[in-house]
């Protein structure tokens, strides 16, 4: 199996809620605020740092708030043209990430998005699997 791209940002296997689709790796706060990409710095509200921070997993599924084709793009990687997506997750924090290749536009907004693990290359052309949203099947 490939390795993931980034398996500091996201799980390999899904949440309790939604076990079908890879989890993005966060913290947590003593308040519950969340923070996405996980740091330990501290939180934004409480100041909470270091071991007060509980690394959660976040279902990866949330609704489209905005997103934005990119058509030209100084590295070959990703290779144009891909589309950035800015998502409300369900679990709270607002995230951005990009949109599966196979994903037909336009999307609507307010769509509902799910993550999953697609083959693709690394800047060193090597074979990953790396972390892309995609519009929930409808059911």
């Amino acid at each position: 199996m490939l390795p993931l791209l980034d398996p500091a940002l996201y799980a390999e296997t899904g949440t309790d809620v939604l076990p079908g689709a890879p989890a993005l790796r966060a913290v947590r706060a003593p308040g519950g605020q969340i923070s996405f990409p996980p740091q330990r710095y501290g939180c934004r509200v409480s100041g909470a740092s270091g071991a007060e921070l509980e690394d959660v997993l976040l279902t990866g599924r949330g609704r489209l708030r905005a997103f934005a084709t990119v058509h030209i793009h100084p590295k070959p990687v990703p290779a144009v043209p891909f589309t950035i997506v800015e998502v409300a997750l369900e679990d709270g924090p607002v995230v951005r990430g990009l949109l599966s290749a196979t994903q037909a536009l336009p999307i609507e907004h307010g769509a509902v998005l799910v993550t999953r693990l697609e083959e693709t290359v690394d800047e060193a052309g090597q074979a990953v699997r790396a972390l892309r949203f995609v519009a929930a099947d409808p059911a």
